[in-house]
């Protein structure tokens, strides 16, 4: 088994894409919106002070992001400029992470929920503040005016992220959606090697990895027709055809800070991507088989008196279980890593040679029986997003 850990892919990282973000029109806080009316929300950004202080204190009134969800803060992706110098502590262009404290302040971290940011020494010039949000709205009551749809859940219906973004969130099931091609450009931040492609509709998927000074280090074209199935000549010729769904590249050279373009093709058809994950993969251990896989459904399927269904299709996730051998010299570093991803989703890889065992998720529960001399047995179940 192996696992792909992903990068956060934010406003700075994604360079580029074809995919235009027009769904609707642009909130405007101005205007007067009706029942059900549909609205963008795209990179909110405004004038703010920063504090040099410890921690560090941005002010920006009335920002309206997202403070809470689910009982646990928002950490939302925020990207700085400056007219003049930040405190030596802060970097323009590079995204931090919110740590919200009221409707208009917040602090800053590197890293999702971790440490606050504090400054010193001196600053000048105005600052900016550009939050990485990319969501559309629906209106959920009449005479909508000025209410900020981030943060305002009694007015506004959260519809999940733009079409352009959809392949960038915490859903398999939603799917970018664009004719002909989608080709996105991602600026790594580290060391990568790996990109997972999960629930696509494509003809042909490209990988070409670009290094500042090397140029093109790897540059591969692979067909999404599948031959699973085809056992014999009489299959090959009146099967019909059927694309694989899920692709993981795992064969990058581990460039660090390289420039990944993924371009999935279909000329003449509209190309699907319900996930975009790029990383760095990490051998767990040997796969046994014996291995489980399947999915759980969500949809409604009721029986009337008369023995008719109703059905009402819904979304699935995947469902595993797997039996790993791990070498002993593994299985300290093994429990500190499930441990760190226990409450982020991350690419499990059962086996190369089975599409169905590629899960994005959470495991719900694993074991390690430190079983021989050599080796130990873990029981690992993972459970995907749906």
């Amino acid at each position: 088994m192996k696992i792909l850990r992903p990068m956060s892919i934010n406003n700075p990282a994604l360079v580029s894409s074809n995919v235009p973000e027009a769904d609707y029109a642009a909130y405007n806080p101005i205007t007067p919106y009706a029942l059900g009316t549909k609205v963008i929300d795209v990179s909110p950004a405004a004038t703010v002070t920063l504090s040099i202080a410890s921690p560090c204190v941005v002010n920006w009134p009335a920002h309206g992001l997202p403070l809470m969800k689910n009982s646990k803060p928002v950490a939302t992706p925020v990207v700085l400029a400056t007219t003049g110098a930040l405190p030596p502590e802060l970097t323009v262009g590079v995204a931090y992470y919110v740590l919200p404290l009221d409707t208009d302040h917040f602090m800053l971290s590197t890293t999702h929920n971790g440490a606050p940011i504090n400054t010193s020494g001196t600053q000048s010039g105005t600052h900016t503040v550009t939050a990485s949000i990319h969501k559309c709205y629906e209106s959920l009551q009449a005479a909508n005016t000025g209410h900020t749809p981030r943060s305002n859940p009694t007015w506004w219906l959260d519809l999940g992220n733009t079409n352009s973004w959809k392949m960038f969130d915490q859903s398999v099931t939603s799917q970018t959606s664009n004719p002909d091609s989608i080709a996105v450009v991602i600026k790594a931040l580290g060391r990568m090697d790996s990109v997972a492609l999960l629930n696509i509709n494509a003809s042909t998927v490209r990988f070409v990895m670009t290094d500042a000074v090397d140029g093109v280090v790897y540059d591969h074209t692979y067909s999404m027709v599948s031959t699973s199935g085809i056992t014999d000549s009489y299959a090959y010729c009146f099967e019909a055809i059927t694309r694989i769904t899920d692709y993981v590249e795992l064969d990058m050279p581990p460039y660090a800070n390289a420039q990944i373009t993924v371009t999935l093709t279909d000329t003449g058809g509209t190309v699907l991507c319900g996930t975009c994950v790029i990383g760095q993969r990490k051998e767990l251990g040997g796969t046994q088989y014996g291995a489980s896989v399947g999915i759980m459904d969500y949809s409604l399927k009721q029986r009337d008196a008369f023995g008719n269904y109703d059905i009402l299709e819904r979304e699935f996730s995947k469902r595993g279980k797997f039996l790993l051998w791990v070498d002993n010299s593994l299985v300290d570093e093994l429990q500190i890593i499930l441990a760190s991803f226990r409450a982020t989703p991350i690419v499990y890889i059962g086996a190369d040679t089975f599409g169905c065992s590629v899960i994005y998720g959470f495991y719900k529960d694993f074991s390690t029986v430190i079983q021989y001399a050599n080796n130990s047995i873990c029981d690992i179940e993972l459970e995907g997003l749906t």
